[in-house]
């Protein structure tokens, strides 16, 4: 019976310890992490805090970098240290019935950007003037900006105020410093100070038109336009009125802007290229029309840009249709004096002043300087039977 009872107390001992080894060797469920992804960043951004993975277990996320020269892990907290691209690895420890388990993801960390500067222009300014304010150049960067100057005897710098001392150039550089994400820049303009225009003594033509002169760095023009009926020896200019025989002279003519002799009185005359370039002589003894080379010298002293004509320009009221912010400072005061085509038609008035130079391109053409409204001054080619007003330049 005893050993009945034995037999009996075994088999129940085996069948209980089957089924704790079976409870005790039930496998942990995967937590089956995703969604870990991390944004690159930038040299320069502040520290930032990684979000967990999705999970299906509430184990803790541990989380580690394979190169900490790259950047620096605190809890949660990133810390950028330099550019490249790095591993951040996820750890969920185990927990409620799922395993340890660990997810990756690749982080990318973009090196310090150049700033973008732009719109840095500075206009030529004259001996004398006032000091003047810098205004800073545009920037996506919030760097502080301070000023040097290539050549202090020319224009110092304190600050952002330029002192002018004398004439010449120097490049101005604008230096904005390293700031967040952006590394340090810096954008340059040349500054071009020259001497204030001089008036001189005024000039007479011969049919007795006096004309005021005025002198722009080295060279001395009138300052009003060629008013002349006739030669430097009293040779007569045909005054042309008809279309067809203004545009068949190749002999030198002029004309009053919609044949209107009041014209003249306020924009000078008309003439075409042959009566510039005639043998006997159309500017007053001692000047002469210019040649390209000339007036190529007054538009690098202007500024050399085609905003520059703003400083050759008439202030005056009523004369340009769209006049803005002329300041006439080289005291030149171009008028819209209007053209006369080839054909023999009248335009431009108000408009446009166009002057001749005495250069000549092949047979047909030769080179002029046109003035619009807005203040641009350009380059022009033109054919020969063109009117056009006339600027003289003292010998």
């Amino acid at each position: 019976m005893k050993f009945l009872f034995n037999v009996l107390a075994i088999g129940l001992l085996l069948q209980f310890s089957s089924c704790v080894k079976e409870e005790i060797d039930t496998p942990l469920l995967s937590p089956e992490l995703s969604d870990f992804t991390i944004s690159p960043k930038r040299m320069g951004e502040e520290p930032f805090i990684l979000v967990n993975p999705k999970s299906k277990s509430d184990g803790v996320f541990v989380f580690k970098v394979n190169d900490s020269r790259l950047a620096s892990i605190n809890g949660k907290v990133v810390t950028l240290k330099q550019n490249g691209t790095c591993t951040i690895t996820a750890i969920q420890l185990a927990s409620g019935g799922f395993k340890k388990d660990s997810i990756q993801a690749t982080f990318v960390i973009n090196p310090l950007q150049a700033p973008l500067m732009s719109e840095f222009k500075l206009a030529t300014k004259m001996l004398g003037e006032a000091p003047f304010e810098l205004v800073a150049p545009k920037s996506n960067s919030k760097g502080a900006i301070t000023y040097t100057s290539s050549n202090p005897d020319v224009a110092s710098i304190t600050g952002s105020t330029v002192t002018i001392k004398s004439t010449g150039k120097t490049t101005i550089t604008a230096n904005q410093a390293a700031d967040g994400t952006y590394l340090a820049g810096k954008i340059t303009s040349e500054l071009i100070i020259i001497n204030p225009p001089v008036q001189e003594q005024t000039v007479t033509d011969v049919d007795g038109n006096v004309y005021k002169t005025i002198k722009i760095g080295t060279q001395t023009w009138m300052m009003e336009n060629l008013k002349t009926t006739r030669y430097r020896d009293g040779t007569p200019i045909p005054n042309l009125t008809d279309p067809a025989a203004w545009s068949a002279d190749l002999a030198g003519a002029y004309c009053n802007y919609d044949n209107n002799p009041a014209n003249a009185n306020t924009y000078g005359r008309l003439y075409n290229w042959d009566a510039t370039h005639n043998i006997h002589q159309l500017a007053p003894t001692g000047w002469h029309v210019p040649t390209e080379a000339e007036w190529a010298i007054l538009y690098a002293y202007i500024g050399g840009t085609r905003e520059s004509g703003l400083r050759i320009q008439d202030t005056r009221q009523g004369y340009w249709a769209n006049q803005v912010v002329a300041n006439n400072e080289t005291k030149f005061s171009g008028l819209p004096g209007g053209i006369r085509t080839d054909a023999g038609l009248y335009a431009k008035l108000s408009w446009d002043g166009i002057w001749w130079t005495d250069t000549r391109l092949g047979t047909v053409t030769a080179v002029a300087y046109d003035l619009y409204a807005k203040g641009y001054i350009e380059r022009l080619e033109a054919k020969r039977a063109s009117g056009f007003s006339v600027r003289c330049i003292k010998d």
